[in-house]
């Protein structure tokens, strides 16, 4: 079912569904039967599900079916280039964001304290984590260098020596700052987050 839909900024509209129907059900919502024939093929059914809640999300988002490619790295993109657009899910979600006029960069992220385990891989001497809210610091963190990564959709990035959370104190939802030192550009990012019972979600975009 569709979990949550707002406009976060001008441009930007970000959508999650929460994963709840038997893919017989999503697939249902799908009218163009060519697409239904591709999600066949995929073997694996939690991808399958994946692309079908992806789907209904961009429709939900735009207004219309899209047909979404797929580049070499498996970075999405709509078929007519209406959007720019991104993809991310976590166990039992599905959230797209979608931008009529620059790239962005959408990560979601289950709450678990698993993430305390690379905090060294993570997190650089310079960046700060309130211990009071470690946990979902942490994740803000990893979710925030998740959506950069996917952003920039450049090879060999490193979290920790690549990729920057300017410092900000955890709330419910907020914005923080955020840059990159792994391309030309060295972007600068205005990253939007959310907290929610079973999930972070981050999404950012390029400063002008």
């Amino acid at each position: 079912m569709l979990y949550l839909k707002h406009c976060i900024t001008d441009h930007t509209s970000i959508a999650i569904w929460k994963v709840e129907e038997p893919e017989e059900d999503l697939l249902s919502q799908i009218s163009r039967q060519e697409w239904i024939e591709n999600i066949h093929e995929i073997k694996s059914p939690s991808r399958r599900l994946e692309i079908l809640c992806a789907r209904i999300l961009i429709r939900e988002l735009t207004g219309e079916e899209k047909e979404v490619y797929y580049n070499d790295s498996g970075k999405p993109f709509l078929a007519d280039h209406s959007y720019h657009i991104s993809v991310s899910h976590t166990r039992g979600y599905v959230a797209v964001a979608i931008n009529k006029t620059k790239d962005i960069g959408l990560d979601i992220e289950q709450i678990s304290d698993k993430i305390k385990r690379v905090r060294s891989r993570l997190i650089a001497s310079d960046e700060y984590i309130n211990d009071d809210k470690e946990l979902i610091h942490l994740l803000l963190h990893w979710s925030a260098k998740e959506a950069m990564f996917k952003f920039l959709d450049a090879e060999g990035v490193d979290f920790l020596n690549h990729l920057f959370v300017g410092r900000f104190e955890p709330e419910s939802a907020g914005t923080f700052s955020a840059s990159e030192t792994r391309t030309k550009h060295r972007y600068n990012f205005i990253a939007r987050y959310q907290v929610e019972p079973d999930f972070v979600l981050v999404c950012l975009e390029a400063n002008s």
